[in-house]
């Protein structure tokens, strides 16, 4: 199954994004807490919850008034499930007032539904009639969100309160003696009968509110659904989801982002630079300098199949992506070691747990420098193993790694494009004679983060030119490269 720890959907962004979610109602909230992702042979389902979303971008702006007063009633909504529960044992006046008031609510959600389905023709969420239900606990018709036990449910409870208003207003005349001790008296008995009879009637409406019993708690159930699939539709908006394909073999993103990333380059002046590629099984390899952004890549990718799975729009320009069993990813800084093992033992025991489950199923396995903490001679022999291994799998694998002789045996290669397209010589004259700090942040604003597909090992030069640009001692380079050309 698709599972990523807590720390991972931290790194990944998803749990950043669960954060931007705002349903207004408590029934919505329980569903994003309960979010798991789709399996493969619930493509259907996840197909519907995409319509659904669909549905709501198209309708909502002509919409948006009876939208923005649904959502409003949502904010009202309190979770009663627990009345609701209770509904054909013996309800307390407190569960009676909540059933009540949820009622009226449905009035108010029912009406303006059907204005906004009448357009929107939402898949899967339907609200059940339950105005009788409301008709048995506002006997009186006044449709107030108060309540009590009326004596039109019974003619001895109406009977009891007449004559416990009439002691009551002897006992205000009356002074004190043996005359009013009898009142009290008889007022003590006619409050136990009341309470009595009182009791016999939240029974009855228990046993009457039965027939409505799953009808209300499957309008509970709806209420999120349409709830989650607002703010989904919302979501979408905000941060350029698409309408996803959910099938074929090949797993392809156009245009992907990252909010979270995105976010936290704004907060320093910088633009995420959005991101396209293509895997279909076997192995993928991607390259680039550091500073490249090839973990965001990783990141990115994990995020959107993860929300794709759990029936958002992925952030992206265009999304295919078949269902997989399971999502892996492994990355040195990700890794426990609470077992007694360094990283890089926690990446190894990770990996094999990983592609024991990745033969139950089609499986996304992502590598992010994997083996880096061994030694280079080692490093590099291990990757290529395994690169070797996974590109003769059914599991679709992205490898980022810095090892040479890799990308050779995937079935296909992506590089960061970096600062392939920079003029170095004239980043150099920029750099004269400016601070470490304010080189770092040059280097920062001219790399670009972007990737694209090569067929050939080539390898960048951009960790020679950083290190130039940094102010490295040009003759220590040149040594340098001496060995790399």
């Amino acid at each position: 199954m698709i599972a990523l720890g807590f720390e991972q959907k931290q790194r990944v962004g998803f749990a950043y994004v669960m954060e931007l979610l705002a349903p207004a109602s408590p029934y919505g909230r329980e569903l994003v807490r309960e979010l798991h992702p789709a399996c493969p042979g619930e493509e259907a389902a996840l197909r519907l919850e995409f319509q659904n979303i669909a549905k709501t971008l198209t309708v909502r702006s002509r919409l948006e008034k009876p939208y923005a007063q649904l959502e409003e009633v949502f904010r009202q909504v309190k979770d009663i499930r627990g009345s609701i529960a209770r509904v054909g044992e013996e309800l307390s006046e407190v569960d009676l007032f909540e059933l009540k008031r949820y009622l009226l609510q449905m009035v108010e959600i029912v009406s303006l539904f059907d204005e906004i389905n009448g357009e929107a023709g939402y898949h899967g969420i339907a609200f059940e009639d339950t105005l009788s239900a409301l008709e048995l606990l506002d006997p009186e018709g006044n449709r107030l969100p108060a309540f009590h036990i009326s004596g039109r449910y019974s003619h001895t409870l109406a009977a009891i309160r007449n004559e416990k208003r009439e002691v009551e207003q002897r006992l205000r005349v009356l002074p004190v003696g043996e005359a009013r001790d009898v009142f009290l008296a008889r007022r003590t008995e006619l409050v136990a009968g009341e309470q009595t009879e009182e009791d016999v009637v939240r029974v009855f409406l228990s046993r009457e509110l039965l027939p409505w019993k799953e009808a209300m708690r499957s309008n509970a159930d709806a209420i999120g659904r349409l709830d989650l699939t607002i703010q989904k539709a919302k979501l979408a908006v905000e941060y350029g989801g698409c309408m996803p394909e959910v099938e074929g073999d090949s797993l392809r993103f156009i245009g992907m982002t990252n909010p979270q990333i995105t976010r936290w380059l704004a907060d320093i002046g910088r633009f995420f630079t959005p991101l396209s590629l293509e895997l279909r099984s076997g192995a993928t390899i991607l390259t680039g300098a550091n500073m490249g952004g090839k973990s965001v890549v990783l990141k990115t990718l994990a995020l959107n199949v993860l929300l794709l799975h759990c029936g958002f729009y992925p952030f992206a320009q265009e999304a295919v992506c078949p269902l997989f069993a399971s999502l892996h990813l492994v990355s040195e800084d990700l890794e426990a070691t609470d077992r007694g093992l360094s990283s890089f033992g926690g990446e190894i025991v990770r990996l094999d747990e990983m592609l024991r489950e990745a033969g139950k199923g089609r499986s996304l396995i992502l590598l992010d420098e994997f083996a880096k903490g061994a030694n280079p001679e080692e490093g590099s022999a291990i990757v290529r193993g395994i690169c070797s291994y996974l590109n003769a799998q059914s599991a679709y694998t992205l490898m980022v790694t810095h090892f040479d002789g890799v990308a050779a045996l995937a079935g296909a290669h992506y590089q960061v494009t970096g600062l392939r397209r920079m003029d170095i010589a004239a980043l150099l004259r920029k750099t004269a004679g400016v601070s470490v700090e304010d080189r770092v942040a040059l280097i920062a604003g001219c790399m670009d983060y972007g990737i694209f597909p090569t067929g050939r090992e080539q390898l960048p030069m951009d960790a020679i030119n950083i290190c130039r640009l940094l102010g490295f001692s040009e003759e220590i380079l040149n040594i340098i490269e001496k060995f790399y050309l």
